[in-house]
């Protein structure tokens, strides 16, 4: 399936990325990935299957990237394309559903990292409004935290919810704000546009 397609896409789940990326020896986890992926589409490249490819490869500190974490990726990018331009705002961060307060945060804080370098990755080269920018900080702050600390209790729980969702909100009026200024447009970017590569 190619990035970008307008075809429904099957739900990729935490593990669904997991467990390829272990498999292929990559040094990001899935939330990481997920937001790098997000950052990139926020900041309105579209780039082609080859260019995810490479971009990924790259970003997981991998030679190549495997075909069945190949497919996995494009479908996640189809489905986070997806999800950002559902008018239900269906969008969320694909974080871990451990028990375990202080797993989630963490992914949480990761998301946050890979989103910020995806959407550098991207080259947004408007300013953006204050809002974007200021949840762009924000973000580069909450990559910073450390939730190792986090305890299983109704109050952290909350927390983590409040943050959870200003970031999801941030993200999408970013994606908002840089595609509708790009125009909308979905093709905008292809190989030589995308952005250049991480290292």
């Amino acid at each position: 399936m190619s990035a970008g397609s307008a075809k429904p896409v099957k739900k990729i789940a935490f593990d669904d990325l997991a467990n390829p990326i272990v498999a292929a020896g990559g040094n990001i986890g899935p939330s990481e990935l997920h937001g790098f992926i997000c950052g990139v589409l926020a900041a309105g490249a579209r780039p082609s299957a080859s260019r995810w490819q490479k971009e990924t490869a790259d970003f997981l500190d991998l030679e190549a990237v495997p075909a069945d974490l190949g497919r996995a990726i494009l479908s996640l990018v189809d489905q986070s394309l997806a999800d950002f331009t559902d008018k239900d705002f269906s969008f969320q961060p694909l974080l871990s559903d451990s028990d375990e307060l202080a797993e989630r945060g963490q992914t949480l804080c990761l998301w946050c990292e890979g989103f910020l370098h995806g959407f550098g990755v991207g080259k947004y080269t408007d300013d953006l409004l204050p809002t974007s920018s200021e949840a762009l900080k924000d973000m580069a702050e909450i990559a910073q935290l450390d939730a190792e600390g986090m305890e299983n209790d109704v109050e952290q729980e909350r927390q983590l919810f409040e943050v959870q969702e200003y970031v999801r909100m941030g993200a999408l009026n970013i994606f908002v704000e840089c595609n509708s200024a790009a125009g909308g447009k979905a093709g905008a970017a292809d190989d030589g546009a995308a952005g250049p590569t991480l290292h």
